[in-house]
């Protein structure tokens, strides 16, 4: 709670003025990138809420930190069994089951032996019992926590699959031979195959690891291990240099390379706690934010870590060039004693901070901490900083005298995601820029999509030379990401697997060989598909299949995977597009959401789509609920008054009847329940409006740049906490968070399962946005994708596209040249498909493919030829296109007696048809792969009769053109951007299709 002004501490309640206090007014919805800005009373409420930082205290980051272990490669061995007791434990039942004989026998040979023949030994053992030797092992609390461990998974090995792929990691630690190793091959034999085949399910979950994870020792990954000893050996060597006034080292620039939702925050707190505040005291860790949520979301790390901290954020309301740096509360000191207040005559009578420089800011806050005696005495051990003003202290930190505390010797930058944005708009391209020329002695540039330095663009080296290395943490155990395409159209969910979204081999090939994207693509694989890589059919399996953690599961699967030839691809693209792979309906896009867990919606106008998510669009129940809620306020508004005379009345009881009465009532008066576990104080429902509240009542909140109510906000950031497993079934208070493109990169919660990209927002997204809303999973879930072009694009990389276009205008031209090829000559159409269809294989393309740029090659035989046709082949194009569209298409049906059957023979299936009028249309509109194709814009303006002509021809049917009508409404409905001219000219025929089959069915029916 806020300290209250008095005249003892009127000073010292410098609230620091924080500006823009009011509810900033609704803007229109733009992809606008928000890098931060000056903290409101209200972000600062978000920040030190008591409630939001004991909730980050009472999670298991917060716990893990404090427990956290060095990393495993530190060690000489792998944690090791009281051998002794595991004997004993298994020895003692040997006559309840011959489970437990075995056991005993078979791990332990020359101790059953013993047992056997030296009666004292013996007669010991069975003065024992099962439970007395658990009690044993659990009063040598930390000495016995891991032998305590692997025996509760070997008592429930028979009915759980989580404990079985603890025992064989534990099998994999300690190798052949080894007591892990044998108990977990017998308790495997044991085992049904029921329990087998959810073992072989479990192993590709994101819980299947290690360390805390399975109730193990929490220990540091490799790539925080690395990064501290790094920064330890430099700060050293740097201090020593200062020492002997030696010249000092090269700067230290790391590129922290690991994927969203690894703990970026959690790293850099960690360097903080567990380096420099133990070895390098006097250096000032400055953690570069992305955006405010962030900045938000570090500050209640900070808070719960009781870590020293500042703010620091740029002042939007002047010209950009003033900055507040601001001393949160919880640095202050609380008893703010006499000689402390005295202080407030020689600095000034300022009630608040106000804005300036940013010297002016760092200055004036050491000033004021040093002399009211704030935690650390004016200096701080971490500034959280936005991205401007980042870039404005960096440059103060060059110009600053030694003797400063900020000069850049005593600064460690920490650049939480320096990519974000840049693509997007050339003022944060600019800052970034700024910042990697003015970086300190020392820096981390942590990033999911950010590659090695070699591969950069110069920029990013900045001007001052400097020791660049790139540390790394490999994208092997990520949260499963099944990947769906909705169609409004349908209001259908179609499951699109790994294979799926490869036109064809060539393009599959390809990425392939890239050396990021396949390991990224693992994760999108389900638990079915990768047992079919690794060739696990079921019921059942060897033990040896079992894989010891996702990471070492998916290190097994991706050489199979990247190693595909063209008939396993072909075999295994059409078989995971069956079964559960295949399209199913869903109750409008609601119907789609999380049903357990958190979804995550991205999409331009979040408060808008989350009222329509909410059912606005449904005006009569919308009015309902309005009418319900507005009874809850005014009843909750009864007791308040009711409550309020009690009280009156009650002063006059005495005390003890008065404390009792505030007993009866807390937490009852003052509040509304908008649904379970979510309520809010009738003043707070009172200012809002009742959209809002209706939107809450459904579960549904949303984040943006401007414009967001305070109630909304401060209930999304406490959204943010939920933990799924304190939820024990219950679906979450808030299940449904609505973000635009800023607050992506702010919304950092373990319980979304389920991710949502609207395609207003998804289309204009570089990759690495792309990747970083990926990134927002995290819990095994699913990716729903509104168009397939977007998800291609945020799975397979920034040039798939490019290449794709590529390879296919090549392709085209082999086809083209096949085609004219078999002109002139006796036709045979299934001998002429078959040779097309080898011509695919050959080079990698689907057959499907083939048939419709086969139909497009056709209809260009009425077209000049192409350039650069080589030479021998049949002179069949004209030197000129027909004069009349009549004429035109009087010679392609001439073109259709001699090659129709060939297209049919290629064009079975309605799928193929409709990629084939993709490529027609490509034709007419010059478009990839036909860019450069003179005449083809003739088929344009002619669209509905060239259609109707393929479809007199039986080359396309009536189910394929209506099909691809659909489709293409559906896609100009997510992209108003894209090219409608030559459905709009061929409208007339499709609909003239639908009237048809309309009128069909009726006759039919009567």
């Amino acid at each position: 709670a806020r300290p209250s002004m008095s005249d003892a501490d009127e000073y010292s309640s410098d609230d620091d003025g924080h500006i823009h206090d009011e509810f900033e007014p609704q803007v229109d919805p733009t992809l606008s990138v928000d890098v931060g800005s000056g903290l409101s009373s209200h972000d600062w409420a978000d920040i030190d809420n008591s409630d939001l930082v004991a909730k980050v205290r009472g999670s298991a980051g917060f716990r893990i930190m404090r427990e956290l272990q060095p990393w495993d490669g530190a060690l000489e061995a792998p944690p090791a069994l009281l051998e002794g007791k595991v004997f004993e434990f298994f020895y003692v039942q040997r006559k309840e089951a011959d489970l437990w004989k075995t056991l005993a026998k078979e791990c332990f040979p020359k101790k059953y032996e013993e047992a056997s023949n030296d009666k004292a030994e013996k007669k010991r053992l069975q003065s024992l019992w099962a439970q007395a030797v658990l009690d044993e092992i659990k009063a040598m609390r930390e000495h016995g926590k891991h032998t305590l461990r692997f025996l509760n998974a070997v008592v429930n090995a028979s009915s759980s699959a989580a404990d079985h792929l603890f025992l064989r990691r534990e099998a994999l630690k300690h190798g052949p031979g080894s007591v892990e190793a044998k108990a977990a091959q017998i308790l495997w034999d044991q085992t049904s195959n029921r329990i087998k085949d959810q073992a072989f399910d479990a192993m590709h979950l994101w819980t299947n690891k290690g360390g805390a994870q399975s109730g193990g020792v929490a220990r540091m990954y490799k790539h925080q291990h690395e990064l501290l000893e790094e920064l330890d050996k430099h700060y050293t060597t740097v201090n020593k240099a200062v020492e002997a006034d030696a010249k000092p080292p090269l700067p230290l620039h790391v590129i922290l390379s690991t994927p969203t939702g690894s703990g970026k925050t959690f790293t850099a707190l960690m360097v903080h706690l567990r380096l420099l505040k133990v070895k390098h005291p006097n250096v000032i860790l400055v953690y570069s934010v992305p955006t405010k949520q962030v900045l938000k979301r570090v500050g209640q790390e900070c808070e719960a870590h009781a870590a020293p901290y500042w703010t620091a954020a740029r002042d939007h309301s002047g010209d950009g060039t003033l900055h507040q740096v601001r001393r949160p509360y919880s640095i202050r000191d609380k008893a703010r004693n006499r000689k402390a207040l005295r202080a407030k005559a020689a600095i000034g009578e300022k009630l608040s901070a106000g804005s300036g420089t940013i010297e002016q800011q760092l200055e004036y806050a050491a000033d004021v901490g040093y002399k009211l005696k704030d935690r650390g005495a004016g200096k701080p051990d971490i500034i959280i900083a936005d991205l401007n003003t980042t870039a404005s202290l960096l440059k103060a930190a060059h110009a600053a005298k030694e003797s400063s505390f900020y000069h850049k010797n005593n600064l460690l930058l920490y650049f939480d995601e320096p990519n974000m944005g840049i693509h997007l708009d050339p003022n944060v391209l600019g800052v970034v820029s700024t910042i990697q020329n003015h970086m300190p002695v020392a820096a981390v540039l942590a990033s999911a999509t950010l590659g090695p330095w070699e591969g950069l663009e110069p920029w990013w080296r900045g001007t001052t030379p400097a020791r660049q290395i790139t540390i790394s943490l490999e994208p092997y155990d990520l949260p499963m990401s099944t990947l769906n395409v909705y169609s409004e159209e349908k209001t259908s969910l179609s499951p699109i697997s790994p294979l799926a979204l490869f036109n064809n081999h060539a393009e599959y090939q390809r990425v392939m060989s890239d050396a990021r994207m396949p390991t990224l693509l693992l994760r999108h694989l389900n638990p079915a598909q990768g047992n079919d890589l690794l060739g696990i059919k079921g019921p059942g399996g060897d033990w040896d299949k079992i894989q010891g953690d996702v990471k070492s599961l998916r290190h097994a699967v991706e050489p199979i995977f990247k190693n595909l030839s063209y008939e396993e691809f072909t075999r295994l693209k059409a078989q995971w597009a069956t079964g559960i792979g295949a399209a199913k309906k869903v109750d409008g896009i609601r119907g789609a959401l999380s049903k357990e867990g958190v979804t995550m919606v991205g999409c331009i106008d979040p408060r808008k789509v989350a009222l329509m998510l909410a059912g606005f669009g449904d005006s009569e129940q919308w009015t309902q609920e309005v009418h319900r809620l507005n009874s809850k306020l005014k009843e909750a508004e009864r007791v308040m008054k009711e409550s309020a005379k009690s009280e009156k009345k009650a002063k006059k009881k005495d005390e003890e009847e008065e404390a009792q009465m505030g007993d009866e009532t807390e937490g009852q008066i003052g509040l509304i329940t908008l649904r379970p576990m979510l309520k809010v104080s009738v003043a707070e429902a009172l200012e809002s409006d009742i959209d809002t509240l209706v939107m809450l009542s459904k579960g549904i909140a949303y984040a943006c740049g401007s414009g967001t109510d305070p109630m909304v906000k401060r209930l999304y950031n406490q959204a943010l906490l939920t933990v799924p497993d304190s939820l024990k079934g219950r679906a979450p208070p808030l299940n449904v968070l609505v973000v635009d493109y800023s607050s992506i990169y702010g919304t950092d919660c373990p319980a979304v399962d389920t991710l949502l990209l609207q395609e207003d927002l998804g289309r204009l997204l570089a990759w690495e946005d792309l990747q970083q809303f990926l990134g927002r999973l995290r819990r095994d879930g699913t990716a729903i994708f509104y168009s397939l072009r977007t998800l291609r694009r945020a799975a397979l990389g920034p040039g798939a596209e490019e290449a794709e276009d590529k390879a296919e205008c090549e392709y085209q031209r082999d086809v083209e040249v096949a085609i004219l090829g078999m002109q002139g000559k006796s036709r045979d159409s299934e001998a002429e498909a078959a040779a097309l269809k080898k011509l695919a294989e050959s080079l990698g393309r689907s057959f499907a493919e083939t048939g419709a740029l086969a139909t497009a090659c056709v209809m260009s035989l009425v077209l000049p030829a192409p350039s650069g046709l080589p030479d021998g082949l049949p002179k069949v194009h004209p030197s000129e296109p027909a004069g009349t569209d009549k004429d035109l298409l009087a010679q392609l049906a001439k073109q259709l007696e001699t090659n129709g059957e060939m297209l049919e023979a290629m064009l079975k299936k309605r799928v193929d048809q409709i990629l084939a009028i993709n490529k027609i249309e490509a034709l007419a509109l010059s478009a990839s792969p036909f860019v450069k194709r003179t005449g083809g814009v003739r088929y344009l303006g002619a669209a509905a009769k060239t259609l109707q002509v393929l479809y007199d021809a039986d080359v396309l049917s009536e189910e394929a053109v209506i099909a691809w009508g659909q489709q293409k409404q559906a896609a100009l409905s997510l992209d108003p951007d894209m090219d409608a001219r030559f459905f709009e000219k061929a409208k007339p025929f499709i609909s003239w299709l639908e009237e048809a089959s309309s009128s069909e069915e009726e006759s039919d029916e009567e």
